[in-house]
């Protein structure tokens, strides 16, 4: 299902027809000289009736076939061009919001790491240029009523989550279990007692008040541009961590960042406090959002005003 009324065609066999077929395959080894692999092929099919019998299916919703142009007025459709199957719900939404709790400081640290480096200087203005992400061209035109729709609506946070997590290869994964060790960019590290890789962990773990589902690995493989337009629940979850960091408590960040790097700080620890206490990214903010947006800047006189 597209957005954009492209076609999607899709071709299902149905699970119970492999799982009959595995169990009689199962049962002919068993028969046979290969007792142990059949014992294994029908165990195999035990787990998969199991896994699938509370499965959600997987339908297009009543009234909608594959091609069909669908409208809406929530957020997706002024984020992604394109929907497999079905338009995003509020359960889909629900567990985008709670995996992005889980990913939240990781991905504010790396959205900052980009912005930074693209910032004029470390002024607050300059800074929050950035955060606000304004379109620097208008939209390319198209007859797509959709695509222009997104490309239009591309700035902020609807902007940030694609270019600077998705397109340098961020993917959201199940968090191994703990162990002693985690996983950061591919790379195993490993953490040693009193460490501040140790008491992230420990600081995130316990602001949930559980151990995080969710982790953030970077891969080798860049998405296609259809990918990252294409409706993900985990795309979504990159959405919402960067809406409730650099998006609600931009100004907040920018105040920070310019005060501690034009005192020569530290970048890297200068990020991790504007996510950690200006954003309170690893529990309940500390204080609200400043309201009213950026602070006004002094406009210079023309040549021709009075001084």
């Amino acid at each position: 299902q597209a957005l954009g009324g492209q076609a999607w065609q899709f071709r299902r066999i149905p699970w119970q027809l492999c799982a009959a077929g595995c169990m009689l395959f199962g049962g002919m080894l068993q028969g046979r000289s290969r007792p142990l692999l059949g014992l294994r092929c029908r165990l195999a099919t035990f787990w998969l009736f199991g896994a699938l019998a509370d499965a959600k299916e997987l339908r297009y919703p009543d009234g909608i076939k594959p091609g069909d142009q669908i409208s809406g007025t929530s957020g997706e459709f002024f984020r992604y061009k394109h929907v497999l199957v079905k338009p995003p719900d509020d359960d889909d939404r629900i567990q985008a919001l709670g995996m992005s709790e889980d990913i939240k400081c990781e991905t504010c640290e790396i959205l900052l790491r980009g912005l930074l480096l693209k910032s004029e200087s470390n002024s607050e203005d300059h800074i929050m240029d950035q955060f606000d992400g304004e379109l620097a061209a208008p939209p390319r035109d198209t007859d797509n009523a959709q695509e222009y729709r997104v490309d239009a609506n591309r700035k902020g946070c609807n902007k940030h989550f694609k270019d600077e997590v998705l397109y340098r290869g961020w993917a959201i994964k199940k968090c191994p279990p703990p162990a002693g060790e985690t996983t950061a960019g591919g790379t195993t590290i490993s953490i040693t007692s009193g460490s501040e890789e140790a008491k992230e962990v420990k600081d995130t773990a316990l602001a949930s008040g559980k151990q995080r589902e969710w982790c953030l690995e970077q891969m080798e493989k860049i998405p296609s541009e259809r990918d990252v337009d294409t409706f993900h629940i985990r795309h979504e979850a990159f959405f919402y961590a960067c809406e409730n960091t650099v998006g609600r408590y931009g100004q907040e960040m920018a105040t920070l960042l310019s005060a501690r790097l034009d005192d020569g700080g530290d970048r890297e620890r200068a990020i991790r406090a504007a996510c950690r206490e200006a954003a309170s990214c690893a529990g309940l903010p500390t204080r609200s959002p400043k309201k009213g947006g950026r602070r006004k800047r002094r406009r210079a006189p023309s040549p021709d005003e009075d001084l």
